[in-house]
C-alpha cells in the first residue's frame, strides 16, 4: 500500500480538528499546532476518541464537549511527570555507577572491566568494551584526558572514570554481565532490593523509562513493554494482575507507570530517607481525575498505600 497522504497546513488542521468535533480557542490551537506539532499532539487526543467499531482502528471522531484546552492540559502534566521520573532515575542511576563501581574494582582491581574473566558472554563483553573503548579515544572530557596524557597503559582510563561515559542502558548491561554474584547482590542491597534479578529487572524497566523520556515520549498512560519484577517487600504497593505467559497465567505487576513510580519512590527512599520524591509525585497526579489516574495505572486507594502515606 501506498503512503499517499498529503502534508496540511495549520490552518487545515484547525478545521479539521474542528469537524471531528474538537473546540477550542483557535489561536490557542494555532499556536500548539505550530511548537508542538499536529502529530505529537495526537498521542495525547487519541483516548478522548470515540470507541471503533470492530475491524476498525479509530474513528477519528472526537467524544462530545472535548475541547483543545484539554489537551494542552494533559500534554503539560505528561511533560511535568517525565521530568520527575527523569529526576528519579537519574537518582537511581548515579548510586549504581557509583556502589558497582566501588565493589567491583574493590573485587577485581581498577581496571575490571578489561578483565574477560569478570564478565560473562565473552561476545557481549567485547561488544561492550569497543563501544566505551571508542568513546574513551574520542572524549575530551577533563579526566580522561588527563589519564590520556600521564599514563601510558593500561590503553583505557580506570573503571570509575569509564562508568561517566556509560549510558544508563549500557551501565544496566554491564552490570547484567558481571560475574561475580556477590557484587551483583551487594549492590542491590545497596539500591534497596531484595536480589540482583530483581535489580537486573528493576533497571531494563527504568532504562526503557528513560529512553521515553530522554526522546520526550508520552509517558503518562502508556503500558510498558517491559514489566517490574514481582518485588515481595513492595506488595502493598503494587498493583499486581493475572498475565499469560509462557508458563501459563500468573500474577505480575502491571505494566503501567505507577508501579515504576512505586519502585522509584522506595530505592529513592532507601537513598535518602528524607526524599521529597514521593510527595511531588502526590502533590503532580492529584491534580487528575479519576480517569486519568486509572489510565496511569494508578489504584483507587493509592494514597493509602504505604509508600504514598509514609
Amino acid at each position: 500500500m501506498l503512503y499517499d497522504k498529503p502534508a496540511t497546513t495549520i490552518d487545515e488542521q484547525i478545521v479539521l480538528l474542528a469537524e471531528r468535533g474538537m473546540g477550542g480557542d483557535q489561536a490557542l490551537m494555532r499556536r500548539w499546532l505550530e511548537t508542538v506539532g499536529y502529530y505529537r499532539l495526537s498521542a495525547y487526543w487519541l483516548p478522548v476518541e470515540l470507541p471503533a467499531a470492530e475491524g476498525q482502528t479509530r474513528t477519528k471522531i472526537f467524544q462530545p464537549g472535548t475541547m483543545f484546552e484539554a489537551i494542552v492540559d494533559i500534554y503539560v502534566f505528561d511533560r511535568k511527570l517525565r521530568l520527575l521520573v527523569m529526576e528519579g532515575i537519574e537518582r537511581i542511576e548515579i548510586a549504581l555507577r557509583s556502589r558497582w563501581t566501588n565493589r567491583l574494582t574493590l573485587a577485581h582491581g581498577s581496571h575490571a572491566h578489561l578483565a574477560v574473566s569478570v564478565f560473562q558472554s565473552g561476545y557481549d563483553h567485547i561488544g561492550l568494551l569497543s563501544a566505551l573503548a571508542n568513546r574513551a579515544k574520542d572524549s575530551n572530557e577533563v579526566f580522561v584526558e588527563h589519564y590520556r596524557q600521564k599514563y601510558a597503559e593500561p590503553f583505557m582510563p580506570p573503571l570509575w572514570i569509564v562508568t561517566e561515559l556509560m549510558t544508563f542502558g549500557e551501565l544496566s548491561r554491564w552490570f547484567a554481565l558481571t560475574k561475580d554474584l556477590k557484587v551483583k547482590s551487594a549492590v542491590a542491597r545497596d539500591l534497596g532490593l531484595p536480589s540482583r534479578e530483581v535489580l537486573e529487572g528493576t533497571l531494563q524497566l527504568l532504562s526503557y523509562i528513560r529512553n521515553i523520556c530522554a526522546h520526550h515520549g508520552r509517558l503518562w498512560n502508556r503500558q510498558t513493554v517491559k514489566r517490574l519484577p514481582n518485588i515481595k517487600r513492595f506488595k502493598d504497593d503494587l498493583v499486581v494482575v493475572e498475565t499469560r505467559t509462557s508458563q501459563g497465567i500468573q500474577a505480575q505487576p502491571a505494566n503501567f507507570i505507577y508501579n515504576a513510580l512505586v519502585a522509584l519512590v522506595h530505592m529513592l527512599r532507601h537513598q535518602s530517607p528524607d526524599t521529597s520524591f514521593a510527595q511531588r509525585v502526590t502533590a503532580l497526579v492529584k491534580t487528575r481525575s479519576p480517569d486519568q489516574l486509572r489510565a496511569m495505572g494508578f489504584p483507587t486507594d493509592w494514597q493509602a498505600r504505604p509508600c504514598w502515606s509514609a
